[in-house]
């Protein structure tokens, strides 16, 4: 550009870019700088070329004080952005090299906590950053056939498994990691129960006895929770007494129509390493529902219990977490730094499982995710600040349990979220979705056909009418029984959620 008595812009433009990026350089902020001599009008500059290749040096610089200060994730970026400047590649490399060195030590950490899973995750998403070394690369190939032994042991493929230890132990050498030795006393210990428990399946079926099949199932899933046989035997028992009334013992036998007498009653497991099997209550099972259809009921409501507290349960397979206020879209919305539409929980269709995946940035255990499995324990952080805990306490629902841990609440002065597949167990044993400690029995809220129900011990009253052992209910219905007493309240879906939409909006389908 010209002024009229004929003198260039372009010249005190340049000079002054490049007096700001010297200066902005000069004075440690590398970040200004660059952005000042990437500018289009002067980023051909002969000038700004040569100090955009000291910035990129300086990058490298800065790329490993972030390493020692424990930054891992700016000194990659750093890295990155330096060889888009083409800094030297020796150069690069060296620095690469020194950053894996820091690292292989934490990825160490992992292999020590016995989170091989964890441990391959870091290391490949590292290679996809150039960062590795022969430690990292090692490690990798430890945890990998660590974490597929593991894998191998909950299908309850054991001779698989003692092969992947085996190998994650030659690759460890000496000495062996202990949490290493200790998976493998554990998987051994799972081994000799799973056996008796596996032959008492296979019996079970063999009869044609479908509540045995069951309870022998659930004991099999407790060991080995992704055993393929326990699996199919557990859906297709659920298929065959799908019609038995809650609460009856005796089972009519589809094959012969006679009728069997069944004890619920199972050992417990003293294997040393292995949790106990508790014998599971004849009332739990008794409400557990088969798998419902599409026509189940939907929406949220509101569950008060008396001298225990009050909590939101979702009934959807997909649950939206979001930001509170007056247009929420979310059908758990916190008061908190979110968006509206935050992450969504998603349960499996079989019920077998929960994934959350991720509209804006979410953590689970600290790790950003897209999506991921959820299992009882993680720690689901939205955004920088709002926790949650996931908890999957009844090994025979798919019911799940959600927490704040931050400081951060719902508008409505809740205890908990209950995400409610079959059941909402309320009791004072550990399997519990609702502690309530002092009850004699477990009170259970379960799906029954296209409604709700209510199951408890002894007489009991819903909305005023007495009932006995169950009695459907609704989500206005208040339940007065021996030492307990709830009420539900309906609660309106979401503003823009629509009555089939459960708040999904344009979200891509699960693959």
């Amino acid at each position: 550009m010209v002024t009229p008595d004929g003198q260039s812009t372009m010249l005190g433009q340049w000079r002054v870019a490049l007096k700001q990026a010297e200066d902005a350089a000069h004075a440690g902020r590398i970040d200004e700088a660059l952005a000042l001599a990437s500018r289009p009008d002067v980023v051909d500059s002969r000038s700004m070329v040569r100090l955009r290749d000291r910035l990129g040096l300086d990058l490298v610089a800065r790329s490993t004080r972030r390493a020692e200060a424990d930054d891992l994730a700016g000194a990659i970026d750093d890295l990155g952005r330096a060889e888009g400047l083409n800094v030297a590649p020796d150069l690069l490399a060296k620095a690469r090299l020194a950053l894996a060195d820091l690292v292989a030590g934490e990825i160490g950490v992992d292999l020590d906590a016995g989170d091989p899973g964890r441990a391959v995750e870091r290391i490949d998403g590292l290679a996809r950053q150039k960062i590795s070394n022969p430690a990292l690369r090692r490690s990798r190939e430890l945890a990998d056939a660590w974490r597929l032994a593991l894998d191998e042991a909950r299908r309850g493929e054991f001779a698989r498994a003692f092969d992947g230890l085996d190998r994650a132990a030659r690759l460890a050498g000496e000495p062996i990691p202990p949490a290493l030795s200790a998976t493998r006393r554990d998987v051994e210990a799972r081994r000799k129960v799973a056996a008796p428990a596996v032959d008492r399946l296979y019996a079970a079926l063999g009869d044609g006895k479908w509540a045995e099949t069951l309870v022998a199932a659930e004991a099999v899933l407790e060991v080995v929770p992704e055993h393929p046989a326990a699996r199919q035997a557990r859906t297709r028992a659920w298929q065959q007494i799908a019609a038995i009334p809650p609460g009856s013992t005796t089972f009519p036998t589809p094959t012969n129509g006679r009728t069997v007498a069944v004890d619920f009653v199972m050992e417990s497991s003293q294997t040393p390493g292995v949790a106990p099997i508790a014998p599971p209550a004849p009332t739990i099972f008794a409400e557990a529902a088969p798998p419902r259809g599409p026509s189940g009921p939907s929406g949220r409501f509101l569950l008060w219990v008396d001298a225990v507290g009050g909590y939101l349960v979702c009934l959807d397979d997909a649950v939206v977490l979001g930001r509170a206020g007056a247009e929420a879209e979310a059908d758990v919305a916190v008061l908190g730094d979110l968006s509206r539409r935050h992450a969504v929980i998603l349960r499996d269709a079989d019920g077998s499982g929960y994934r959350i995946r991720a509209i804006k940035p979410t953590f689970v255990n600290g790790r950003g995710v897209t999506e991921a499995p959820l299992v009882d324990g993680d720690v689901i952080r939205l955004g920088s600040t709002v926790e949650l805990e996931f908890r999957r306490p009844s090994p025979f629902s798919a019911t799940a349990r959600l927490r704040i841990v931050s400081r951060h609440r719902l508008p409505l002065a809740v205890d908990g979220i209950i995400l409610m597949a079959e059941t909402c167990i309320i009791g004072s044993n550990r399997q519990a979705h609702i502690a309530a400690p002092g009850l004699d029995g477990p009170v259970v809220v379960y799906r029954q056909g296209g409604g709700l129900c209510c199951r408890g011990p002894g007489n009991f009253e819903v909305d005023g009418h007495p009932c006995t052992g169950r009695a459907p209910i609704t989500t206005r219905s208040g339940v007065l029984g021996d030492g307990y007493s709830f009420s539900l309240e309906p609660l309106a879906a979401p503003s823009s959620a629509g009555p089939t939409s459960n708040g999904l909006g344009s979200l891509p389908p699960l693959v």
